[in-house]
């Protein structure tokens, strides 16, 4: 409880902006609750560190056509998971581990994914990002998994600090967000990051929840960007 109050007085947005923002963005985006297999989700959070969903799902669709389970891939060598999955990146690294989870989920967990965060940690190749993305599509468990498009997000919306960790910035808008907002939440900031919350040149002058925002540079983007028709959002507040 400590370590959740030293972040929240630190806060620049209130959990209850926080909130008023992802039922807006829900509003617009309309996110569906997403469930898949647990195994082929673990395949796709394993393969898609540091690689864009373009290339991640064609990757994985290719490979669990070869091996759609825990036993068929721990039969598959290296070098054939390699050119199944390439050209994501780190692809020999992620085929090493995928190889060993395979054999790591066969040896000690009965050929099934786990369905506890502690247990999915053990399997090599899985963080707290891959992890969460198991229990929350896999499973149906209310997780966020925080990756650099929801990281980023959440630290520019300023419910999170400048330098908040994915670890932390999970931590604390897993305590603001009801059970059925965690479901939708990474996918929901996910679609916002690549769509108007961008790395590089934010729209910033098109942003829904721009009155909720705290991000210093906001004004600078709307001038830049804004064009010569009144574009107002009022009806989604």
């Amino acid at each position: 409880m400590l370590y959740i109050y030293y972040f929240f007085i630190r806060l620049v947005m209130t959990p209850k902006d926080f909130i008023s923002a992802i039922k807006r963005l829900q509003k617009i985006y309309k996110i569906k609750i997403r469930r898949g297999k647990p195994f082929e989700i673990l395949v796709h959070g394993i393969l898609s560190t540091r690689t864009k969903d373009e290339t991640t799902f064609p990757a994985q669709e290719r490979l669990l056509r070869m091996a759609d389970s825990p036993y068929k891939l721990s039969l598959l060598t290296t070098k054939q998971i390699e050119k199944a999955i390439f050209p994501v990146g780190f692809y020999k690294t992620k085929a090493r581990m995928l190889k060993k989870t395979a054999t790591e989920l066969l040896e000690e967990f009965n050929g099934k994914v786990p369905g506890t965060k502690d247990d999915l940690l053990k399997l090599p190749g899985v963080g707290p990002k891959v992890a969460s993305l198991v229990l929350v599509w896999g499973f149906g468990l209310p997780y966020i998994p925080v990756d650099t498009h929801v990281n980023r997000v959440s630290k520019r919306l300023g419910i999170v600090p400048k330098d908040s960790k994915p670890e932390e910035t999970q931590q604390v808008i897993e305590t603001i967000l009801s059970d059925r907002e965690k479901l939708i939440a990474n996918h929901l900031l996910v679609t916002f990051g690549k769509d108007i919350c961008k790395p590089i040149s934010p729209l910033c002058y098109r942003c829904p929840v721009y009155d909720l925002c705290e991000y210093k540079e906001k004004e600078y983007y709307r001038a830049k960007g804004k064009i010569s028709q009144n574009i107002s959002f009022n009806h989604y507040i």
